[in-house]
């Protein structure tokens, strides 16, 4: 599905609205909390798109904000619009409540900018990869739970095709290359993949060698997802063992940017890139 499309990018752009139009009126959350007779943490959520905005909660902010009745008409028809389901609520089941959130998020984005300093990225995997790692990381799960969780990796790959395509940009550790998921030949499927989807013009590969030695970015890995328009905005995506980690605040994201970029400075070039991805996958046979 399009970005320009989905549920979650139209909560991310109604917040974005009514926290424009409360500001325009130099009113505080606290203000619109008393209006509605909420708490505050609700006015935050409300406009950060974190939670679904019911219409008649717009409605009155709307009427608060002293709001033009043609303007409220056409904020009104988005709100409407957020209570439809993205795609990969029916795979709810398969996740847990934590990575609901991710997920809403990826389905928005319009660039994941990424550094992986273990696994391949998970718009990147095969299918034998990702079900290698699913079972590593979950030893209690049956075989068809642990399909289901391929299942919606796979499908979230999607956002990688179409007429309006993800733009992702990883840098990963050569550690990424050398770590045999799998097995030697589920790992050399999963090398040859990589090499191909380089070739997409959506998709940049760097590899960080060995001989980098230390970085800026040593012991943990995350991303920087991109949101559209103006007021898009952007969010750091840093997954630890049963939780996500979301920074939005500018000073996290101006040190992750900066850290992306070093990291990028250092990285092979993709084009070499490909040749040490072809290199280690020649060490398998």
């Amino acid at each position: 599905m399009s970005a320009e499309t989905t549920p979650t990018l139209r909560r991310r752009q109604l917040g974005a609205e009514l926290r424009r139009l409360r500001e325009d009126r130099d009113l505080t959350i606290e203000d619109a909390a008393v209006r509605l007779g909420c708490s505050t943490s609700k006015i935050s959520r409300m406009e950060t798109g974190v939670t679904t905005q019911r219409s008649r909660d717009v409605r009155a902010l709307l009427e608060f904000y002293e709001v033009a009745q043609e303007h409220q008409e056409r904020i009104l028809d988005i709100a409407r619009g957020v209570r439809q389901r993205d795609w990969w609520h029916r795979y709810t089941d398969a996740v847990p409540r934590w990575f609901e959130r991710f997920m809403a998020a990826e389905t928005s984005a319009v660039s994941w900018d990424c550094f992986d300093a273990q696994l391949v990225p998970g718009l990147l995997q095969t299918r034998d990869y990702a079900y290698a790692v699913m079972r590593a990381a979950n030893s209690s799960l049956d075989d068809d739970e642990i399909d289901r969780r391929v299942a919606l990796r796979l499908e979230r790959q999607n956002r990688l095709a179409g007429d309006d395509p993800l733009t992702l940009w990883a840098v990963l550790d050569e550690a990424v290359l050398r770590r045999q998921v799998g097995g030697k030949t589920v790992m050399r499927a999963q090398l040859e993949h990589l090499r191909q989807a380089a070739l997409q013009p959506n998709v940049t590969i760097q590899i960080l060698p060995y001989t980098v030695g230390a970085h800026a970015a040593l012991g943990f890995s995350f991303m920087i997802l991109s949101f559209p328009g103006v007021s898009g905005g952007e969010v750091v995506h840093v997954e630890q063992l049963n939780s996500g980690l979301y920074l939005e605040k500018e000073a996290d994201l101006r040190r992750y940017k900066l850290v992306m970029n070093r990291l990028r400075a250092a990285a092979l070039d993709p084009e070499r890139s490909l040749d040490l991805i072809a290199h280690a996958e020649e060490d398998l046979t």
